[in-house]
């Protein structure tokens, strides 16, 4: 049957159910206990539905020894690679933020939710992977977690925009009473990787007998930086002898301390030979080197991974409150508050402001291309011409690290959280309204950018090597100061209730409405959004969107063994239209021990307010300069033309600017989602689930890249792109003619302007599997063994409409298998368990996206690289966890847990600077330790 078929049946079922419900039986019953499981809104006793769901309940939580929900969500099988970790500065404009990708589609496709109601996304974009809409699940406090539910499955029908490959709902606690407090520490055996944490839990009142309970939480965390060391947890750090020259700790860039000056070739040209520095005269001569640069002039140098992090400093700090009353004997009602903030500091790979010899070009956020390279003055102390001779006319271009001018940034976010709502049960209907006000600021302070507007002048007062005024060094690096804010308020309502029999049972329906305002804005530093400062990129927005929604669901028992679900929910947005998206499922139970189950929906998602508002992005992308057919007709250099780079029409890349601006006429992302599965109990101590899954995603959102772009303007003619390639004026980046003139029109490309399109498809199929088994060992005690189990089978994408698909999976976005076995064991205050945790190897390809061809081994890898890997396979990982809790001391309860036991090194992978940092960590073997005490 259609989907749209689905659709109109379902419409029908709504007003179907609302005439029946006159007719409803009110005959009293014996009152059973009924919950709301994620993916449905009809209140249930049998929590196994259609729907795959994985639960991780608060002990699961604890044994795990994770200390946040980033550290946790890597934990879960179904979690792969596409998300974004608050630990390193790979995050560039989406630093601080930590979000779940559900399949490998991306955070953005994965709707995240607490209580089953939306978060504010964070004020910030990423548009180095594409993402909009980013939800930082580390401002969530881990204390007041009841369970994380996980709904492996497409579930717009239901929570509307952006649950295309499923979602994330964190439950918190609804009631407590007493009051207890955590203290809990963890590290790396190594050294490092420290983060400690407080947290403090009480409540009052009884909801049953008192009418009311009062519960207050709050957790206080801090982690501290951790360096790259030579004894770190990974097993990329010997590829430093290939990829760094030596080892991790060798020469790996010629801007130092000490200056190294390129000397201007004709006096007032402003031409420069930034080939070949002058000789390094003050340079320390372990510090000389003859191999940093292309032409192995000799140059001063230096190592820069004294500077880099394995994680990166942090603070935090989340308040959580809620009150459940009765309002009367059938409404009950609750408020719930909550405040987070999160600090983090982000130290520059680099350690200190810089400056280039060559000519840096950027874009400011007018899209008007930008450029600066500071020359000291021909009769400046510094300039060794200078000192050799008083009558000097050259300028010298200085390529230098100013040692007392740090570079990094600092991100705050907060987020202010309000709900409040009433449930109750009226005339056989079970409902529950809410209020929400959700609100995420965010605050970055970035430092020592080059202020390419003031330092000039600055600058040629600066000494190197001596003491330079406070005054000065803020006139050549201001800081930057940036701020974003997003809100969500909402109001809903819905209900559900039983009427009617079919052959299996009573009919159940839910239905409800949702309106909800959406808004960001996001303004960047007054110098930033001016583009002042060199190379640095800038992000604004300013939009919001009205969004009013519809749904209704039923459950079907249409046999005692068959269950029919369905659903069907429209939104309507004020900026780009409506979607109506529908769900069926179904059920069958031919024996108690068996069940099959499948489901087929449709989801969207809605352009991000970054992509379809008043917004811009300013950033940075490497191309492969082969593309560019001005320099290089067909791939190849242009006969008795100079002044190439390195390796330009073979395999040479370069960085260039990246303008992304929104598209007005976007439209949403859709989907559709197929799964089937079996639940089974053969026996009363063992179960379990397996479900086959296929979601399908069209309309991706996304820009073409700046390869991309190229192709299509030189390969392919298509001269639309004219408009969006730019080229370097200065004619020491032009080609040079056989009489050693530049060629006017060859500069290098130096920035391409990308808007977001509407463009391919991407299908992922996998498997999931889950098992559980329970024995109860008399008095030995019990054991619980649970085995989580995630293997895609492919991952078929296409760029843009019409070219053919790529099988993209076995890669580290989307490694074939991963998966958790968990052993625990219980005896009176005793508890001890063991996990085995698994993540297949996986390839290195290339893929051409144009042509569908896939190469095996990507060419863009050197051979000390490959070297580092097996057969350009990053290796699988294997690691065991093993923990203890004891309960023996009165209201004291001591737990310990020992991460990665045997200590296995992350395994290299050359697509990061040492390993992949969604899936592995560099901690090696770690240790959390916790005392909860709970006070009478």
């Amino acid at each position: 049957m259609k989907l749209n078929k689905i659709t109109a049946a379902l419409a029908t079922i709504g007003m179907f159910s609302t005439a029946a419900f006159a007719q409803a039986q009110t005959q009293t019953t014996e009152k059973i206990q009924k919950v709301e499981v994620t993916g449905t809104s009809i209140k249930r006793t049998n929590t196994e539905t259609a729907s795959p769901v994985q639960v991780i309940r608060a002990e699961d939580i604890k044994r795990s020894g994770a200390t946040n929900m980033s550290e946790l969500m890597q934990t879960i099988p179904s979690i792969t690679s596409g998300g974004q970790n608050d630990f390193t500065s790979g995050n560039g404009f989406a630093a601080g933020t930590a979000t779940a990708s559900l399949r490998g589609l991306g955070s953005a496709s994965t709707l995240t939710l607490i209580n089953g109601r939306r978060m504010a996304a964070t004020a910030t974009a990423d548009p180095n992977s594409g993402q909009s809409t980013l939800y930082n699940i580390n401002n969530i406090p881990m204390s007041a977690i009841e369970r994380v539910e996980v709904l492996k499955d497409g579930a717009s029908a239901v929570y509307g925009s952006d649950a295309i490959a499923g979602v994330v709902n964190i439950i918190l606690k609804k009631e407590y009473k007493g009051l207890e407090a955590t203290a809990t520490s963890s590290g790396a055996t190594q050294g490092g990787f420290k983060n400690n944490n407080i947290s403090l839990f009480g409540g009052y009142g009884d909801v049953d007998t008192d009418g009311f309970n009062i519960m207050v939480g709050l957790d206080v965390s801090k982690r501290e930086g951790t360096k790259v060391e030579k004894n770190g947890g990974i097993s990329a750090l010997p590829v430093a002898r290939g990829k760094w020259g030596g080892n991790i700790f060798g020469a790996d860039s010629a801007i130092t301390f000490t200056p190294n000056y390129y000397s201007e070739t004709a006096a007032g040209s402003g031409v420069y030979n930034t080939s070949t520095p002058l000789a390094p005269s003050k340079c320390p001569a372990n510090q000389v080197s003859s191999t940093i640069l292309p032409s192995k002039a000799p140059a001063c140098a230096m190592d820069l991974n004294q500077y880099a992090y394995f994680t990166m400093p942090s603070k935090s700090a989340n308040l959580f409150s809620r009150a459940s009353f009765n309002v009367t004997k059938d409404i009950t009602g609750f408020v719930e508050a909550g405040v987070s903030r999160l600090e983090n500091e982000f130290p520059s790979g680099g350690g200190f402001a810089t400056l280039s010899s060559s000519l840096s070009t950027w874009f400011d956020p007018s899209g008007t291309r930008r450029s600066f390279r500071f020359a000291l003055p021909a009769n400046h102390p510094d300039n060794p011409l200078f000192i050799a001779n008083s009558a000097n006319q050259l300028r010298v271009a200085t390529g230098a690290r100013l040692a007392d001018i740090a570079a990094g940034s600092e991100v705050t976010q907060t987020t202010y959280r309000l709900v409040g709502g009433l449930s109750g049960t009226h005339f056989g209907w079970d409902w529950q309204s809410g209020l929400m006000l959700n609100k995420s600021k965010r605050e970055s302070r970035d430092f020592g950018a080059i202020n390419s507007v003031t330092a000039g002048a600055a600058l040629e007062k600066y000494r190197f090597g001596g003491v330079n005024s406070a005054e000065l060094l803020k006139q050549i690096s201001p800081d930057a100061n940036s701020r974003g804010e997003t809100t969500v308020n909402s109001v809903d309502l819905k209900g559900s209730t039983e009427f009617g029999q079919l052959a299996g049972g009573a009919i159940g329906i839910a239905a409800g409405g949702e309106y909800r305002r959406e808004s960001i804005e996001m303004v960047s530093d007054a110098n930033l959004a001016a583009g002042n400062y060199v190379g640095r990129g800038a992000s604004s927005a300013t939009g919001s969107r009205n969004v009013a929604s519809l749904f209704t669901e039923a459950n079907l028992p249409v046999l005692k063994s068959v269950n029919i679900e369905a659903a069907v929910r429209y939104d309507r947005y004020s900026d780009y239209g409506s979607s109506t998206t529908p769900k069926i499922g179904f059920k069958y139970t031919p024996i108690p021990e068996l069940s099959f189950r499948g489901t087929v929906s449709e989801g969207f998602r809605a352009p991000g307010l970054t992509q379809i508002s008043t917004s811009n992005v300013s950033s940075f992308q490497t191309i492969n300069t082969n593309r560019d057919w001005v320099r290089c007709p067909n791939g190849a250099a242009i006969t008795g033309a100079t002044n190439y780079e390195s390796n330009e029409c073979t395999t040479g890349t370069r960085s260039i600017a990246s303008f992304i601006v929104a598209n007005t006429q976007l439209k949403p992302e859709t989907s559709r989602s197929k799964t089937l599965g079996l639940v089974f109990a053969p026996t009363a101590n063992f179960s379990g689930t397996l479900d086959v899954y296929e979601i399908s995603r069209k309309n991706e959102i996304d820009r073409l890249s700046s390869n991309e772009i190229l192709r299509k303007l030189y390969a392919e003619g298509n001269t639309f792109y004219n408009d969006v390639v730019f080229r370097s004026p200065d004619p020491a980046a032009m080609l040079k003619d056989a009489k050693g003139n530049p060629i006017p029109g060859t500069g290098t490309v130096v920035g391409v302007k990308r808007k977001y399109l509407n463009m391919g498809e991407s299908i992922v199929k996998g498997v999931d599997l889950e098992l559980a088994y329970k024995a109860n060992l008399g008095a030995w005690g019990r054991l619980n063994t649970t085995l989580f189990a995630g293997y895609i089978d492919s991952f078929k994408f296409q760029n843009e409409l019409g070219n053919p698909f790529v099988d993209t999976s076995d890669r580290g976005d989307t490694p074939r298998l991963k998966s958790r076995l968990n052993l625990t064991w219980s005896l009176n205050e005793y508890s001890v368990f063991g996990s085995m945790n698994y993540v297949s190897g996986y390839g290195l390809p290339a893929f051409n996206t144009t042509t569908g061809v896939k190469t095996v081994c990507s060419p863009s890898f050197t051979k000390a690289e490959l070297a580092e890997t097996s057969d350009c396979r990053v290796a699988s990982f294997t690691s065991f966890d093993m923990g203890a809790t004891y309960t023996g001391f009165k209201d004291l309860t001591l737990r310990a847990t020992v991460r990665n036991v045997f200590d296995r090194n992350a395994p290299f992978d050359p697509n990061y600077d040492y390993y992949n940092t969604v899936l592995h960590n560099p901690q090696g073997r770690a240790v959390t330790v916790s005392a909860n005490y709970k006070f009478k």
